[in-house]
């Protein structure tokens, strides 16, 4: 396969990934019509449309969501093919793409990737942050090469990171404030913000099993935002330790009563079919946690 059906490949899943022509162009370093160009190209070759354009934006057609899972597979046995040359020639190269959701983004991966490209300087990361869900499609789809979850996933070959503790926050002058521990039957008809943020399931679970009803005044999706309404007095919550940011000026941490916590897991299709750049990621990750 020549290199120049390989890029034109590479140019189709940027722009379906980014959803337009332009932001895919800035990406790539093409022009508007130099990727427009490509895709016209890839579709001329193929003998099929692959892109339906309106005023919406772009969406794939029918041809284009039957041979995508395709191309992504080829491209995957390509940047296989170039790992293993530059492995041969004693190289560590490649590109590894990675799922992750905002907490673990700014807490825990900044130390991962400077350890990671401290000792490999010439393998590139490119990371996708969205929600858990979002995550797991794009494992599934192969838009990433892994990603991490809260949750073991039958789907995916998953390792257990480390467990993240639920605490309850309250403003500081809460009636409960002086408490070392919290009790979830407090929270009965207590004005409670629940996170969205994909933990609302354990918290619920945890609410249901004590036949607990708080009054939800909010249910908020955004953690910043979230963290302000506690600090204004809106309401208590729980949420993961991972969330909080080092310091929240005018509120209380306390633990629950009975420690209550989510999994941090690294997830991927499988380590066997890795390639070379993604499999030392995940012994860096597994080693750091260790």
């Amino acid at each position: 396969m020549s290199t120049l059906i390989t890029f034109q490949y590479k140019v189709f899943l940027t722009v379906v990934e980014c959803g337009s022509f332009t932001k895919a162009g800035e990406k790539l370093g093409l022009t508007q019509s130099g990727v427009s160009h490509n895709i016209a190209k890839l579709e001329s070759e193929l003998g099929i449309v692959l892109l339906r354009r309106n005023r919406n934006g772009l969406s794939l057609t029918d041809a284009g969501e039957r041979v995508m899972p395709h191309i992504r597979q080829i491209m995957h046995h390509a940047a296989l093919l170039e790992q293993e040359a530059a492995l041969i020639q004693g190289l560590e190269v490649g590109s590894i793409k990675v799922g992750t959701f905002s907490s673990f983004s700014s807490k825990v991966l900044p130390q991962l990737i400077h350890r990671f490209t401290e000792s490999y300087p010439n393998i590139q990361l490119e990371l996708y942050e969205g929600g858990y869900e979002e995550i797991e499609e794009w494992i599934a789809s192969g838009t990433v090469d892994l990603g991490f979850l809260t949750q073991p996933s039958r789907e995916f070959e998953t390792v257990l990171l480390f467990q993240d503790e639920l605490v309850v926050v309250m403003q500081e002058s809460h009636r409960f404030n002086t408490r070392n521990v919290m009790e979830v039957a407090s929270l009965h008809d207590e004005p409670f913000i629940m996170p969205k943020s994909g933990c609302d399931q354990l918290i619920k679970k945890l609410l249901k099993e004590r036949g607990v009803k708080p009054h939800v005044v909010f249910e908020i999706g955004d953690n910043n935002t979230l963290i302000s309404m506690v600090q204004e007095g809106l309401g208590v919550t729980i949420i993961p330790t991972l969330i909080l940011p080092p310091q929240i000026p005018h509120t209380k941490v306390i633990p629950l009563e009975t420690t209550v916590y989510r999994e941090i897991n690294m997830a991927f299709k499988s380590f066997k079919a890795a390639s070379p750049s993604t499999k030392k990621w995940i012994e860096a990750v597994k080693d750091h946690f260790k």
